[in-house]
C-alpha cells in the first residue's frame, strides 16, 4: 500500500446500518494490510463505536447522523466516529468489570473498543457532538484495561 486510502461513511441512526460499517472497517483493516484476526478486531472496535455513537450519542434519533472515516495507512488505520450528541465522560462511564456490574446487559462498548485497538481518544464537540477516534498499528497488540499487553 503506498498512500493512505480514505472511505467516509455517514449514515442515519439507525442499528441495522451497523453492519455495514463493520464490514467497511474490516475490509478497510484488510487494505491497511492487517490479518484477517486484527481486521476483524478493527471492526467490532468500530462497530461497538458506532453503536454507542446511535444509542447514547444520538438516542436512537434516525434524523441525527453518525459520520465515520476510515483511513488506512501502511503502518495503520485509524478510525473516527462523530455522533451529534451531548457527550459524555468516558472516565464517568462504569465500569463493566465491576462486580456490581457484571450482570449488566449492557456498558461493555468502550471496554471492548479499548481491548481492540492500540489507542482510542474521546473529544467532546462543543454543540457538535462526541468524536471518538480508534487508533490500530501494525505490530502492536492491544493494551487490556490499559495495564499488560495482550
Amino acid at each position: 500500500m503506498a498512500a493512505a486510502t480514505t472511505v467516509r461513511l455517514v449514515l442515519s441512526s439507525e442499528v441495522r446500518l451497523v453492519d455495514i460499517v463493520h464490514a467497511a472497517s474490516e475490509h478497510m483493516a484488510g487494505v491497511a494490510g492487517f490479518e484477517e484476526d486484527d481486521a476483524l478486531n478493527v471492526g467490532i472496535a468500530v462497530r461497538e463505536a458506532v453503536i454507542n455513537a446511535i444509542r447514547h450519542g444520538n438516542r436512537m434519533d434516525a434524523t441525527r447522523k453518525v459520520d465515520v472515516l476510515l483511513r488506512a495507512k501502511p503502518a495503520s488505520i485509524v478510525a473516527r466516529v462523530r455522533d451529534e450528541g451531548t457527550g459524555f465522560d468516558p472516565q464517568a462511564t462504569p465500569d463493566p468489570t465491576a462486580e456490581s456490574n457484571l450482570l449488566q446487559t449492557s456498558g461493555r462498548g468502550i471496554l471492548l473498543i479499548r481491548a481492540f485497538v492500540d489507542n482510542v481518544d474521546f473529544k467532546y464537540r462543543e454543540g457538535r457532538g462526541m468524536e471518538v477516534t480508534l487508533t490500530k498499528k501494525h505490530g502492536r497488540r492491544a493494551k487490556v484495561n490499559g495495564g499488560s499487553e495482550r
